[in-house]
């Protein structure tokens, strides 16, 4: 229905899904592999909790999302997916991670998957106050832009920034 519509990319996981409608990451990897074999560019998101990050269980749950949506997929077809690291906490609450943390987290996804091609980028209440420190991080490999897209001068200051 997707490549109907003209679609080339697919968000999954993302963390109003995971949040509102329970997708776990079981049901991620099911439609990772769906558009995989579709031939979409899937665009995987992960990404903590305030709770989960206050209780340091950064790690353990980001990396539980990566490896969950990857479970049975091949590293040939896992080099096609994008990720965007979104933290949950920094998402429209007006709270926003500072560039370190988020190219802390961006680095352990990058070691996990051992990939230094795969595409990461960042998802948490990118502005343009912030896009350029973002985007200058080793790691970020752009950025996921929710609310901002939706203000065409906010929107055209992050692509600035990141140029």
């Amino acid at each position: 229905m997707l490549l109907a519509a003209g679609c080339s990319y697919v968000l999954l996981g993302h963390s109003e899904r995971r949040q509102f409608c329970g997708e776990d990451d079981s049901q991620v990897n099911r439609k990772l592999v769906c558009a995989l074999r579709a031939g979409l560019c899937p665009i995987v998101c992960v990404g903590e909790t305030l709770q989960e990050r206050e209780a340091s269980r950064i790690e353990e749950v980001v990396l539980g999302q990566v490896g969950g949506a990857l479970a049975g997929i091949e590293a040939s077809a896992a080099s096609a997916v994008l990720w965007a690291y979104e933290p949950v906490w920094a998402i429209g609450t007006g709270v926003t991670a500072t560039a370190a943390q988020a190219e802390e987290v961006h680095a352990m996804i990058r070691h996990f998957l051992d990939a230094d091609e795969v595409r990461i980028q960042y998802g948490g209440s990118v502005k343009p106050e912030n896009a350029a420190e973002l985007f200058a991080q080793d790691n970020i490999d752009g950025g996921l832009i929710g609310g901002a897209a939706l203000d065409a001068g906010q929107f055209a200051a992050i692509v600035k920034a990141a140029l």
